[in-house]
């Protein structure tokens, strides 16, 4: 107690003079500014004291202080297994403010302590955190390899709120390295935590750095987690959404459709809830194959597929919808094929309601076409003994093909 009183009066006395002095226009140099606090640094006892000294030399804003800052943060972390149990809190909170303070410098030469103190503060996720985001900021590239295999390690179960909270610190760390590094090799290890158990915020902030990080990942994508078998029908939605808030060609857009309806129906779950997001994929491939085209014929048994057998109306509505957007001529052909059995039906008087809602949509679909492959399969419907309302509509439709 008595040393720390007397190294503050020791504090108080020399920074009041180096103040006066400045004060009176007799400035003193930029070395001799830094010797005084260097002096002051390394007399001080604790970490408390070299966490009050560092902090008033931030007031100071001078400049070039990043060898400082590197000497201080070698010797924290040389010292961080001795630092007694009482200081272990305010040396963390001096380990976090270097790290930074070497991040903001730029000081690169500090980058090997950077990764060292990552280790050496095992109870301390701020001070991790920070010096994974210090690391990119010095762009210490020899060290992301180590950055991209801490985000992999930590996307595990998590075990309650309290380590959510704990590892989510290191995890938005890595995550906003791995975004200031802009390697294609933190693309995945940040998706995947978009896709994980991490709270929300970790989820927002992961798919926030994935544009930023890759600006075309569709092919990335597609490979890896549309067709790739380790992952689930949620993460390959999560995927498809992400390539399509992407910058990337219209094209591209739709081979990632295409190949996801296919694993849309490749897939045979058996719980409730994968079966739900098996659908949810394939709707959300269909709406994106209407809006960006067929990329592979693959494409048109697939989406007879999902009118046939889709889960709901609203699966089986959005292929044919989808199929009038295209506007091929297979895809008329296909709109065609549909409603000739349907109307088939309606002269064997075998038809349902199911079958009256779909030839209600079928008709104008093939009207937008605007292919004349329509035309017999429209004219068939007008001959039937459908419904006035379906003669008209198909009469409707009919006019909008070539003549």
């Amino acid at each position: 107690m008595k040393r720390g009183i007397r190294f503050m009066k020791r504090f108080f006395v020399m920074f009041t003079l180096f103040c006066s002095v400045s004060s009176m226009g007799f400035s003193a140099s930029f070395q001799e500014d830094l010797e005084i606090y260097t002096y002051l640094y390394d007399n001080a006892g604790t970490s408390t004291e070299k966490l009050d000294i560092l902090q008033v030399l931030q007031a100071q804003k001078l400049t070039g202080t990043g060898e400082f800052y590197a000497r201080a943060f070698n010797q924290l972390v040389n010292q961080a297994t001795t630092i007694p149990v009482a200081e272990q809190g305010a040396a963390n909170d001096l380990a976090q403010t270097l790290a930074a303070l070497i991040g903001d410098e730029k000081y690169a030469t500090s980058a090997p302590d950077l990764w060292r103190a990552y280790g050496a503060f095992p109870n301390a996720p701020l001070v991790k955190a920070e010096c994974l985001i210090s690391l990119a900021r010095v762009e210490a590239k020899e060290f992301l390899p180590q950055i991209v295999q801490v985000l992999r390690d930590l996307n595990v179960p998590l075990r309650g709120s309290e380590e959510a909270e704990a590892k989510g610190y290191v995890v938005r760390g890595a995550i906003l390295a791995l975004e200031k590094y802009r390697d294609i090799s933190g693309y995945m290890p940040v998706f995947d935590i978009s896709v994980s158990g991490y709270p929300k915020r970790i989820l927002d902030l992961a798919k926030g750095a994935l544009p930023v990080i890759l600006e075309d990942p569709s092919e990335l994508l597609t490979a890896q987690v549309i067709r790739g078998s380790g992952y689930g029908s949620s993460a390959k939605v999560i995927a498809l959404q992400v390539i399509e808030a992407s910058n990337v060609p219209q094209s591209s857009k739709a081979v990632a459709a295409a190949a996801a309806l296919e694993a849309g129906w490749g897939a045979q779950p058996t719980a409730t809830r994968e079966r739900t997001e098996i659908v949810t994929l394939r709707k959300t491939s269909i709406g994106m194959i209407g809006r960006y085209g067929v990329s592979d014929p693959v494409v048109y048994p697939l989406l007879e597929r999902s009118y046939k057998q889709g889960s709901d109306d609203n699966e089986k509505i959005g292929a044919i919808q989808t199929l009038a957007a295209v506007a091929t001529d297979d895809s008329a052909q296909q709109l065609s094929s549909f409603l000739t059995i349907l109307v088939g039906r309606v002269r064997d008087k075998t038809n349902t309601e199911a079958d009256e809602r779909m030839i209600r949509a079928i008709i104008p679909a093939i009207g937008m076409t605007g292919k004349a492959q329509g035309k017999t399969a429209l004219q068939d419907a007008i001959n039937a003994p459908t419904t006035p309302a379906i003669k008209e509509l198909a009469q409707q439709a009919l006019n909008r093909l070539p003549k």
